[in-house]
């Protein structure tokens, strides 16, 4: 019995890989690009862990997540133990079913408007009286997010040659959330359960991904205390815990990173499900806690039984 990691990113994988073999857990890496998959036969036994992501196109694999659906609803035609299956896949791929999802649970999102072309996106601009954001519905590392003062900025965004259409054709115009300080929380998840919430600069950028691979050096950030851009959260309390918990049992997901803005108000918005989740080594050596060992502890508690 193995673990079987499937993804496209090797730099994001390789903390997971360290931790299994200091755990001695059996694991094959399913690198979706590189890996020979015979899809007409019958997969192995063991746990097939997803860590399939929406920003595999800016890596030059478009199909990625696609290829990942065939090999889920494959697994899962062999009654396979997957965790993150396709339900987790559909919502890693799309704002869409994100909030969709997440306001059928009760949980607020930002007001979002989604459009497929450049007058639909000016159509839609007209229901917005203030600030906005324009993003991707399906994207990842906080790429292509841009603020915009106002529906004129906006229209001459989208005719100039800076703007690009998100990969599956699909753009959201969102209430742009003014919080103070300019920070995000960002909470993980795993086996479905809380396990550590990040406050992360965001005075500076929209791109927050917390992996070492998009942050190379420690950069001093004013909004958190301990000076880095990400910083775990000592006894930190949200009453929102158990809703977070039940929304990703009933959508099939174990392990994810949800984030959240408060406005100046105090109010609550949630705005991205990341359920191929990265971590911070800064924020974690300070913290002593550690997002990719704690999987690694699960896989092999799943292969345990």
């Amino acid at each position: 019995m193995k673990a079987y990691i499937i993804h496209e990113n090797e730099e994001w994988t390789l903390p997971l890989k360290k931790e299994l073999e200091l755990l001695s857990v059996e694991f094959e890496d399913w690198n979706v690009e590189e890996t020979n998959i015979d899809l007409g036969g019958i997969p192995p036994h063991g746990v097939f862990y997803n860590r399939m992501s929406a920003s595999s196109h800016t890596r030059g694999h478009r199909y990625a997540p696609e290829y990942t659906a065939v090999i889920l609803n494959w697994l899962k035609s062999h009654k396979r133990r997957i965790i993150n299956n396709s339900d987790a896949l559909a919502l890693e791929v799309s704002k869409s079913l994100q909030y969709l999802k997440l306001n059928e649970s009760g949980i607020k999102t930002p007001r979002s408007i989604f459009c497929t072309n450049k007058q639909q996106i000016k159509v839609a601009a007209n229901h917005f009286n203030k600030s906005l954001i324009i993003k991707d519905n399906r994207a990842g590392r906080g790429l292509g997010v841009k603020l915009l003062k106002n529906k004129d900025e906006l229209a001459a965004y989208i005719d100039s040659p800076d703007f690009k259409n998100s990969i599956d054709g699909i753009m959201v115009l969102q209430d742009y959330i003014d919080s103070n300080p300019k920070v995000i929380h960002r909470l993980e998840f795993i086996n479905s359960k809380f396990y550590y919430a990040v406050q992360v600069d965001a005075s500076e950028s929209f791109e927050l991904c917390p992996a070492d691979a998009c942050n190379v050096e420690e950069k001093f950030c004013p909004a958190n205390s301990d000076g880095n851009k990400f910083m775990i959260l000592e006894n930190y309390k949200n009453p929102d815990i158990p809703r977070y918990e039940k929304f990703l049992k009933e959508n099939n997901i174990e392990i994810a990173g949800i984030e959240y803005i408060i406005d100046t108000d105090g109010t609550h918005y949630t705005y991205d499900i990341n359920t191929n989740t990265n971590y911070n080594s800064i924020a974690e050596n300070k913290a002593n806690l550690f997002g990719m060992r704690e999987i690694a502890l699960f896989l092999k508690e799943t292969l345990g039984k």
